[in-house]
Parts: structure tokens; sequence; C-alpha cells
């Protein structure tokens, strides 16, 4: 039977594309033979009945963007809302099921738009009151991993040297990105330690994240700054996260859940909380799909948001006299 249905998906496939060879079937053949084989859902759906229908969508596809309603319905039927397919750099196909979850009733798109634009909240630091550093961090491109991440070190070593003894990591404008400039910036306050990792169906799919030496690893990729400073103590940290901290963002908040000293401050977060890898398809094609997700330091998987201790509103304006998540944060960091 096995045999036959694989046959059949076979020769439905050379119907809609005529030859073997053709670019565009090669395309979405390695698209969905990654999909098969490495997305976090995959053995949520049945391939027998999805892959034919993929197919059917791509008949009559001449080029890779006309690819785009069959890989759509993919990663729809995939459930997977973190997962995109670019083409030429531009993003052909992705899904979201436009039913946002009970947490996010305050969500509100034309801010997310802003926070993921990056044109409104911006890296910031600054000396509170008591001895209170401030760090706000925001979403990373790729690009310049070493130099992202000691522009952050940089600023981060600067309030340690004029005394800064504890700490608010402002996550609550962290739309995601390029987790790894942002780890490594902020190590020397993580500490040393498991800070966390993924979880995936297998273990060759699930990653450790580790600070070792003041310097963040994911296995075995790290920057490794070197470093110009260090806390004299493990320092208390107040983490803010908002309905708009998402992707890399909530990994970088669940890298400080289990962490001795730490209290989370503000809402639950967006829940887009899976490790996506990126593959290549060809010279310009490629894909990013749910591959893990995240997991702390103490081994619990986070599969629906990161939530927190104290939940507060969310600002427009952060660090303005109605910044509730500021003000507890502050009163708890001055207690003994």
């Amino acid at each position: 039977m096995k045999q036959s249905i694989l046959g059949f998906i076979l020769l439905y496939t050379l119907q809609v594309f005529g030859q073997s060879t053709n670019e565009v079937q090669v395309v979405l053949d390695k698209i969905i033979t990654h999909a098969q084989e490495a997305s976090l859902y995959r053995n949520n759906i049945n391939w027998d009945s999805v892959k034919p229908q993929v197919y059917k969508l791509a008949k009559e596809a001449e080029s890779v963007n006309d690819l785009s309603p069959a890989l759509k319905y993919l990663l729809k039927s995939l459930g997977d809302e973190h997962g995109r397919v670019f083409h030429n750099n531009q993003i052909i196909a992705h899904y979201y099921s436009g039913e946002l979850k009970d947490h996010l009733k305050t969500f509100d798109p034309k801010i997310y738009n802003k926070i993921q634009m990056a044109q409104t909240y911006y890296f910031h630091t600054e000396m509170l009151e008591n001895e209170i550093g401030y760090i706000r961090i925001v979403g990373l491109p790729m690009g310049d991993n070493e130099k992202m991440a000691s522009e952050i070190q940089t600023e981060v070593c600067d309030l340690i040297n004029a005394g800064a003894k504890n700490w608010i990591v402002d996550l609550r404008y962290n739309g995601g990105g390029n987790m790894h400039p942002m780890a490594e910036g902020i190590a020397l306050l993580i500490g040393d330690d498991i800070v966390g990792g993924s979880q995936g169906l297998t273990n060759t799919e699930s990653s450790v994240w580790r600070v070792e030496n003041g310097d963040f690893f994911y296995d075995e990729y790290s920057i490794e700054l070197q470093d110009d400073c260090a806390p004299k103590n493990l320092p208390k940290i107040a983490v803010l996260t908002s309905v708009y901290t998402a992707s890399s963002g909530e990994a970088l908040a669940v890298i400080f859940k289990g962490r001795d000293k730490t209290k989370f401050f503000g809402q639950k977060t967006f829940g887009m909380i899976t490790v996506t890898d990126w593959e290549v398809i060809d010279e310009t094609t490629a894909m990013t799909i749910s591959v893990s997700y995240y997991k702390d330091r103490n081994g619990n998987v986070y599969n629906e948001f990161v939530d927190v201790d104290k939940e507060l509103p969310f600002v427009i304006e952060p660090l303005s006299e109605n910044d509730e998540s500021i003000r507890s944060a502050i009163n708890w960091l001055k207690e003994d």
C-alpha cells in the first residue's frame, strides 16, 4: 500500500511539472522534503493527503513565486505560524491563523508593526535610582554578530563601572531577530550556568544554551567577546516582558527563567516560542520552519508563552511616569 501511495505521488508530480528536472519542481520537492524531515509539527499531519494537495496547488506554477499558494497551504497544514519561505529576499509564503490567543486580547497590530520595523523603540541604557542599571534590548537583524554584541556589552560595562548593582532588563519592545548578539551582550549579567535550550522531537534536534566564562554558547557556537568587566556578585535582575515580546525576544526571556535573584514583570509574551532553522534551497530560495520549543534551565518547555510573576499593563512610552512595570521592578530591586 505504501509503495502504491508513493507511486501515485510521483506520478502526480510528473503530471504537474512535466519533467523531473524542472527547476520549480526541484524547489518544491526540496521544500516539502525539508518540512517532512525537520518540522516540529511533522507528526501532526497526514503527509499522504497533504503532499498531493500541495502539488495540486502548484499545478500551474511557472516560477518559484507561483508556488506561493502551495507553500502557504503547506505551512497552514503544519500549523507553523513561525515558518517562512523566501525567494529573491522576499517572503513568498507564511501562515497566520488570524486568531489571537486568549492572553493577546490587548494586542495592537499597529504597535507590533512599529516594534518589528525598529523605527520607534531603540536599544537604550541608563542608570536609574539606587544604582539600578537599565537596559532595553530590542530585536536585532542578521549581520555582524561581534559588532552588535560588543555594542551591548560596552554599555553594560559602562554601567557596571559606574556602580550598577542590580538591573532591569527590558524586553517589552523586542520583537525577535538575531538571538546571539543579544545573549552575548548581556551574558555577564546572566551568570555562568546552563541557562536553557530547546526541545525538539529528537535529541539531535534539541540544543543547549549555556554561559561559560562570561560568554553565551548555543551548543558549541559562541561570539566569545573579550570581557572588559564583570559584576562583583550575581545581581538581582527584573525582567520586563509584554505581549509584543516575540521569537528570540522570548528566548532571551527564557534564559532568565529559573535564575536566582530574578523576577518577571509585565505581560505574558506573544507566544512565538519556537526555534526556527535556516535551510537554503537554492541560490535564490530559502526557508525557515519551527524545529523545537524553548526550554529553560530547569527543563521546563515553553509551548504557549513566557509568563510573568507580576502582571502589569504595557506602556507606549518606556520609563515614563505611568510605567508601572518600571516602578514595580525598582521597588522589588530595592528590597533586601
